[in-house]
């Protein structure tokens, strides 16, 4: 018998898992609905379609993103370390079940259509506004600006890699140059760099 209560955020876990799974396209309501427990007129009557349950997966997933990967940026550490454990966090996302980006993959799937576009402009917007504010304490505002759209594009091509080969290296490298950026600006094109202390992955 189906379950006839779910708590939202759980219901939003599951779907996720689903369309991270199998896809926009490759889901059905059959599995979403299997997957909840709620069977279809339970989850409809949670969500009226499934382009719309999907947009709330965007949100819950932007939400989670935001808790495990941008509130990095916050924390009692330097510069350096936040934007490392920051990518390295946003890694652990991609490594997971060997998925890769759950934005990107929708993006490729539905992009021309435009389904979701707008959810996961807004995604990488804050991708990039998080990471710019982390990369402003050593340079100047408009190059923080255009280092942290440059870094999101390597990333996405990083994670492409991965998925390819899996192998996790294009992601350590990834994190690497990016955490580079900072001994570079600390020799300032003179001397040594101050030494970095890394983090443990986390």
């Amino acid at each position: 018998m189906p379950v006839t209560k779910i708590d939202k955020k759980e219901l939003l876990r599951r779907c996720w898992e689903v369309f991270n799974r199998h896809g926009y396209y490759g889901t059905s309501v059959s599995m979403l609905a299997e997957a909840t427990g709620l069977g279809k007129s339970g989850l409809m009557h949670h969500h009226l379609s499934k382009e719309s349950l999907m947009r709330a997966v965007v949100e819950y997933a932007q939400e989670e993103l935001r808790t495990y990967v941008f509130s990095v940026a916050q924390e009692d550490l330097p510069p350096e370390q936040r934007l490392e454990k920051l990518l390295r966090r946003q890694n652990r996302l991609a490594k997971y079940e060997r998925r890769g980006c759950f934005f990107a993959n929708t993006a490729l799937e539905t992009g021309r259509e435009g389904l979701f576009n707008d959810m996961i402009q807004a995604t990488y917007d804050e991708w990039q506004t998080t990471v710019a504010g982390i990369l402003r304490e050593i340079m100047p505002s408009e190059e923080a600006d255009e280092t942290a759209y440059r870094l999101l594009l390597e990333y996405e091509g990083s994670v492409t890699m991965y998925k390819l080969s899996g192998n996790e290296q294009h992601l350590e490298r990834f994190v690497a140059r990016a955490v580079e950026l900072f001994g570079k600006k600390m020799r300032g094109g003179t001397g040594d760099a101050k030494q970095l202390v890394p983090i443990s992955p986390v």
